[in-house]
């Protein structure tokens, strides 16, 4: 008997199986589309993120640069009315005022011409004392005579610590730094007591910083015309890196300095400290032109109003000028 059944319908298998893969290739193309679209979603946000950046750094730019001239003047104008202007702490001050108002428009009409609109005030004035010895044939000791005494005490900041000192005039090759009657100077604060030494060796001076019982020795870069430079805010030893030097002059609340077997040490200092002299009592110095050690009127420090603004930049900022 034939067999009268449907034979299968191959074709239509076949057609089922292209559709699906046509499907899967559709789909495939599709995802490839989204990760294409992604990818380059990512790389705009990127590179939209990078172009920002730049954009605010080179617009800042002026900005700061401006801020850092400002500070620099600060420092040399307080350096000027110090040497020129001291006085009395009025003379000071207006010379300060003056000098830093002259710089002001200097530098603005130079940012004017770009179309930039620069300024500086000052904000304050922190009055303060320089006590000082510029006999380099004297030895340290006060006024009159005294090898061991306080040059100063109830201070709260102490800046612009320099010795310049005679190498042939120090102790020579102590064995016991205090029994042998090294010159020393003293800073005690809050901070603690550190100690500076200063004495010679076969070799050159040397210096040993005691910082709360740690001691550190440095020796002399170099001595020139018999004398060397102890630079407290530089630290250095005639020119030589001294970092045991830095924590010095950092005080924590009232602070004394005082310089013991001073006449072990032939040579000029100077240092300012952040009070002015109706604050201190000051025994040990003199008036200027004495020839002993004396002390003057002085800007410790100052505070400025620094604004600069462009078309897309409001710039403003308080400056602190504390010189070295």
């Amino acid at each position: 008997m034939a067999d009268v059944r449907r034979p299968p319908d191959r074709t239509r298998k076949r057609s089922e199986s292209d559709d699906r893969g046509q499907l899967l290739l559709v789909g495939a193309l599709a995802l490839a589309v989204v990760f294409v679209a992604l990818a380059l979603l990512l790389n705009t946000a990127i590179y939209t993120g990078n172009l920002a950046t730049r954009d605010s750094g080179v617009e800042a730019t002026p900005a700061i640069e401006y801020n850092s001239a400002a500070r620099h003047a600060g420092v040399d104008a307080i350096a000027s009315v110090n040497r020129r202007n001291n006085t009395s702490a009025n003379d000071l001050n207006r010379a300060f005022t003056a000098t830093m108002g002259r710089w002001d428009d200097l530098a603005s009409h130079h940012r004017a011409v770009v179309g930039d609109a620069a300024d500086t005030d000052v904000a304050g004035i922190t009055n303060g004392t320089r006590i000082q010895q510029d006999d380099a044939s004297r030895n340290l000791t006060t006024d009159s005579g005294a090898p061991n005494w306080t040059v100063v005490s109830g201070v709260s900041g102490v800046r612009s610590m320099r010795f310049t000192l005679e190498a042939s005039a120090l102790t020579d090759d102590p064995t016991d730094l205090v029994a042998d009657e090294v010159y020393h100077v003293t800073v005690t604060s809050g901070a603690g007591a550190r100690t500076v030494f200063v004495y010679d060796t076969p070799s050159g001076p040397e210096i040993r910083v005691n910082d709360g019982g740690t001691e550190t020795t440095c020796a002399a870069g170099s001595v020139t015309d018999g004398t060397f430079v102890v630079d407290v805010p530089n630290e250095s030893v005639g020119g030589a890196s001294c970092p045991a030097l830095g924590p010095v002059d950092s005080t924590d609340g009232s602070a004394s300095i005082d310089y013991r077997d001073a006449g072990a040490a032939v040579g000029t200092y100077t240092m300012v400290v952040d009070e002015p002299p109706s604050a201190l009592s000051l025994s040990g110095v003199n008036t200027a032109g004495s020839g002993a050690p004396y002390w003057t009127y002085a800007v410790y420090s100052a505070e400025l109003d620094v604004t600069y603004r462009t078309e897309t930049l409001d710039y403003e900022a308080r400056v602190g000028v504390v010189p070295e």
